[in-house]
């Protein structure tokens, strides 16, 4: 009894392993066959791609990063003194050759007069001596001829005169010519003589009383002001900032294997980070002909580009990227490069409709960038290509 017992025991046991067993390879076998059937569904979500046929633009160029740069102009008094008038404010809008601000001008003022009084007795000074010199010549010119006519008279009666005496008279008379005709030079010389330290003082003081006030040498828009009124300010400091012309431009630094790409006038689209929905068109104005090192060793050249309609919203230094453009088409009916097959020579793109039908469709295809490609015939916006 005991040994059917034992044997019916071990029965069991076999009978409930072969169960696990079982229950373990078909539960592999249904994990096998889940992972088999997402595995296809997956590849079959991901067997092909779909895009709309949109218009655009296709560009081929290159880009560098770079800065927003204001052409700014610094202008500061030619003279020290204190800030009476300031006639801008900074955003003010200023054509060249209005009044920026001026100086208090007592001081210049008192001193360009003076330089004046100096001139001026300079000149009644001249004017005097040269009628003081002129009644010596006058009177040098008397006895000149009162010298000539007595030794004509002694050369007429030789003998009521020692050969000595007519001798010395007439060195007498040689002298006095020689006197005369200095005198005659030295009154030429003070008549053409100018009084250049005495005029030049005025001209300074001239100069000096109109640096009081400050011009703008350039139309555009007031930046900066450094000082207020009643304040004093030195020659050697910038009093205002101002944006010339408005002007804006972006400079960026180009390394010498993409340089040569880059000439005057060549299209540009420039992007800011601090704006990144706006994309602003600009113009190579100057490409530098000295080069800048870095500490990599590599070779730079700085380009600089005229932005055009830049708008309020453009700060000096903003950070931006520079595109510049080799080649451009503009306002062109675009798919994907990879959707396009070539089959016996022929362009062909697989085209689905809203039922999900899809059809091979012949195209004409023009420029492209290596990703997108222009279609020139064969496909409409907003239909469906495949690939």
């Amino acid at each position: 009894m005991s040994i059917i017992k034992s044997w019916w025991l071990k029965l069991r046991t076999k009978k409930r392993l072969g169960m696990v067993i079982l229950l373990i390879i078909l539960w592999a076998a249904g994990t096998g066959l889940w992972i088999k059937k997402n595995g296809s569904e997956k590849s079959a979500e991901i067997q092909y791609e779909q895009a709309k046929v949109r218009r655009g633009d296709i560009i081929v160029g290159f880009e560098s990063d770079g800065n927003i740069a204001f052409s700014k102009v610094n202008l500061r008094f030619g003279v020290k003194g204190t800030i009476s008038e300031i006639l801008v404010n900074e955003g003010s809008k200023v054509k060249k050759g209005d009044i920026i601000a001026k100086l208090d001008s007592q001081d210049y003022q008192d001193q360009y007069q003076l330089a004046l009084a100096k001139l001026t007795d300079a000149q009644e000074q001249k004017i005097t001596n040269l009628l003081d010199d002129e009644l010596k010549i006058k009177n040098a010119e008397i006895e000149l001829q009162k010298l000539k006519d007595t030794y004509r008279e002694m050369e007429a009666l030789p003998d009521a005169y020692s050969p000595n005496e007519l001798k010395m008279k007439k060195m007498e008379l040689e002298n006095k010519e020689i006197e005369y005709k200095n005198m005659l030079r030295k009154f030429e010389l003070q008549q053409n003589k100018e009084l250049n330290q005495e005029e030049l003082a005025v001209k300074m003081a001239k100069e000096n009383l109109e640096d009081t006030i400050l011009y703008s040498p350039v139309s555009g828009t007031i930046l900066t002001l450094s000082n207020k009124v009643g304040e004093s300010i030195s020659d050697e400091k910038d009093f205002a900032v101002i944006h010339e012309n408005d002007a804006i431009k972006a400079i960026t630094k180009v390394i010498e294997y993409d340089v040569g790409q880059i000439k005057v006038g060549q299209k540009v689209y420039v992007t800011v980070e601090a704006l990144p929905d706006q994309k602003f068109v600009g113009e190579v104005c100057k490409v530098n002909s000295l080069p800048l090192a870095d500490s990599t060793g590599l070779v730079n050249y700085s380009v600089e580009i005229d932005i055009k309609d830049p708008g309020p919203e453009l700060k000096d230094g903003m950070s931006c990227t520079v595109s510049f453009v080799v080649k451009e088409v503009k306002d062109c009916l675009i798919v994907p490069y990879k959707a396009v097959k070539i089959i016996n020579q022929k362009q062909f793109v697989t085209v689905i409709d809203e039922d999900g039908q899809t059809t091979e469709r012949e195209i004409k295809t023009g420029f492209t960038d290596g990703n997108s490609v222009e279609v020139l015939e064969g496909l409409k916006v907003n239909e469906t290509v495949v690939f």
